[in-house]
């Protein structure tokens, strides 16, 4: 049996260390706090190599007497306490008085402090290497407080082999200057790394300027104060309109007495206040600062005051959703249809040259080798969908409202006499969209659409059927498809079927008849599924086609989501989103997959950054690959809701034949039920 013993203290140095000290944004978080209590009004943050090799932190506070600065590395040594009755009513950031001591106990440490309005201007300075003091020495510098932490679990290797990359402990350390930055916006703070600024942000920045620089204007634009009103316990801060929801919940700030704080039950509060305004999976904005008075809240429950608890949780809970609840009611939150200025609707820029040019192209293009070959997939791969061809008004291939389409027999293409007649006596131009101009009838330009170049891969010559054109050229506007000289050709391989063949039930579901009985199919888990193939196929064969943007998009993203991105913009450059950094925050998109078009570009990266921000821990690559395709799909496939005309309904069942697996979409849900005819007879009693 072993004998009990006293540790050695540099070894309950290093145990308290890992219970404080995680990571370098640990290190911040801890020296920030401190500096904010020896009232600084700024902090200036210096990291090298993400703060693995360098942190300094200078502050202009109080300073440290020069016969304190040995005890500043001692265990639980504070000046904010001096009895057990003051842990009931703490009004400090840090209160235990071990942050210095775990520091020092994994880094090598520099003390410079120096007393403001003392009686004598010298400072003085320690060092702290691994727990082992050096002598105090005289130091001549400014007023307030300098350390310097280098060489971060120098001395405990496995805990350094755990860290993270540069770019991901970076993304640490600015979330944890986020926090400080909003929960004191008097305070000006500056951030370098490596030499190179990060932020600035001055004392005169306000709450809302500094939610803007965090996370961009667009939010701060779409936020409503809160005010609970004076009394024992308040609350105040913004919540954003319901319209500007996020995927997850990293944009939910809660606050206590000035500290940065996570509850599941205030979480929970803000959430439900939103009930029946977010869809299922969607997670409301909120930064919200709570007042209770010190005695009402204890701090002193988690190694690193990330959680607390309350002494009347019920009477939070509610005074957080009522304050929100009433707010939103005072609110007109019927969403508003805005076109965002410059967007083209289709693509109107294409006649008859650029498809005559491509095609062309197509000619000299050699088909790649694919991984799998069947005549099954070969025939779907040379089959394109309307929406992947860009030459359809709508964005979902789809024909205009109140235009009846020709049954064209298969292997000829209409001509424009049959389209005109299809029309009817009068014919009309369909609706225009809400904020859409008129176009007038002149010659279509070659160009492309704005801010869309050249496609990287170009379509074989025989997705792309030919179109034969008589008569007198159509005005524009009068075709089928809405827009331009020539309507789209009609799908030549794919007959419509008979209406009693399949039909569509609340813009949701296809019901289909089959030889067994009665197939009722989800259109958004069958098109997902679809497209989910689609993509693998082509990422597969290296034959994903890209459309590179003329001008690159830039996206503001907070710091942490945009480290992720660039960590992970191998993976999505084979998923044809290409992205790179911009500077600061900003990343800019240059190019997505043709085949998701439906869906603007930055809605589309937008969609996988909220996926990748909800994983726990960074998956594989091709689990990685998987995700972000399944996530794509989804987000670009037909919604519930969506109006499916018969040509529609005939090429997605199309579609549906040449699939893998078309029973469940890449999420696992069920694609199809199926009524067999035997069970709809023992239903009616007919058996």
């Amino acid at each position: 049996m072993p004998r009990i013993r006293q540790l050695p203290p540099d070894v309950v140095t290093k145990i308290a260390a890992g219970e404080v000290i995680e990571r370098p944004a640990s290190v911040v978080k801890e020296l920030l706090e401190n500096s904010i209590d020896a009232g600084s009004t700024r902090i200036d943050i210096d990291l090298d190599a993400g703060g693995t090799e360098l942190i300094r932190v200078v502050d202009d506070g109080c300073g440290i007497e020069p016969d304190d600065l040995p005890l500043a590395f001692a265990q639980h040594a504070t000046s904010k306490l001096a009895s057990a009755d003051d842990l009931f009513r703490i009004g400090t950031m840090g209160f235990r008085g071990e942050a210095l001591a775990s520091v020092a106990g994994v880094g090598q440490v520099t003390l410079q402090s120096c007393v403001r309005n003392a009686a004598s201007d010298a400072g003085a300075e320690v060092k702290c290497d691994g727990g082992v003091l050096s002598p105090v020495k005289p130091w001549n510098g400014a007023p307030g407080t300098r350390i310097e932490v280098r060489h971060l679990f120098y001395n405990v290797p496995v805990r350094k082999k755990f860290l993270k990359s540069v770019a991901t402990e970076l993304g640490h350390v600015c979330e944890t200057v986020t926090r400080i930055a909003l929960s004191h916006p008097t305070l000006h703070l500056t951030l370098k790394h490596n030499g190179r600024l990060v932020y600035d942000i001055p004392a005169s920045a306000g709450l809302l300027d500094r939610i803007a620089l965090f996370f961009t204007g667009e939010v701060r634009d779409a936020l409503y104060e809160l005010d609970s009103g004076p009394g024992p316990m308040r609350l105040t801060g913004y919540i954003a309109d319901p319209k500007c929801d996020r995927g997850n919940a990293k944009l939910q700030y809660l606050f206590v007495n000035g500290r940065w704080f996570r509850d599941r039950s205030i979480a929970h509060a803000l959430q439900e206040s939103f009930r029946g305004l977010l869809m299922t999976g969607r997670y409301a904005i909120g930064f919200l600062f709570l007042t209770v008075p010190a005695d009402k809240v204890d701090v002193n429950v988690h190694p690193t005051k990330a959680e607390v608890r309350f002494q009347e949780n019920s009477l939070v809970y509610s005074l957080v959703r009522g304050t929100i609840k009433n707010r939103l009611l005072k609110e007109n939150l019927v969403p508003q249809l805005i076109v965002p200025q410059g967007q083209e609707v289709g693509f109107r820029g294409q006649g008859p040259e650029i498809r005559d040019q491509r095609s062309e192209d197509s000619q000299q293009k050699t088909e790649a080798p694919t991984l799998f070959t069947s005549p099954r997939r070969e025939q779907a791969e040379q089959t394109l969908a309307p929406w992947e061809r860009g030459e359809l008004a709508d964005p979902f291939w789809r024909t205009p409202t109140g235009v009846q389409v020709p049954t064209i027999p298969p292997g000829r293409t209409a001509t424009v006499n049959e389209r005109v007649e299809a029309l009817g006596p009068n014919p009309q131009p369909p609706p225009s969209r809400e904020g859409e101009k008129e176009k007038e009838s002149t010659p279509l330009s070659s160009s492309p659409p704005e801010g869309r170049g050249e496609k990287i891969t170009e379509r074989s010559e025989s997705s792309i059927p030919s179109e034969s054109v008589s008569d007198s050229p159509l005005p524009a506007g009068r075709g089928v498809g809405g827009v331009g000289s020539e309507s789209p050709p009609f799908p030549t391989a794919i007959p419509t079927p008979p209406p009693s063949t399949a039909i569509q039930l609340h813009d949701a579901y296809l019901v289909l008849e089959t030889s067994e009985g009665m197939l009722v199919i989800d259109q958004h888990a069958l098109h997902e599924r679809i497209l989910f193939e689609q993509l693998r196929t082509r990422i597969r064969a290296g034959q994903l086609e890209v459309q590179r943007l003329l001008i690159p998009e830039p996206m503001d993203l907070p710091a942490e989501q945009a480290a992720l991105v660039l960590e992970a913009a191998d993976a999505l450059r084979e998923l044809g989103l290409e992205v790179s950094d911009f500077g600061g925050n900003t990343i800019l998109l240059s190019s997505y997959p043709t085949l998701l078009g439906r869906k603007p570009p930055h809605e589309i990266l937008r969609s996988v950054i909220d996926h990748l921000v909800t994983q726990e821990r960074p998956p594989t690559k091709e689990a990685m690959l998987h995700l972000l395709m399944a996530t794509m799909a989804c987000k670009a496939a037909v919604k519930a809701g969506d109006k499916l005309s018969p040509e529609e309904i005939a090429y997605l069942l199309h579609l549906r034949e040449m699939a893998e697996d078309s029973h469940h979409c890449p999420h696992g849900r069920p694609t199809s039920l199926l009524f067999s005819r035997h069970e709809l007879d023992k239903q009616f009693r007919r058996t």
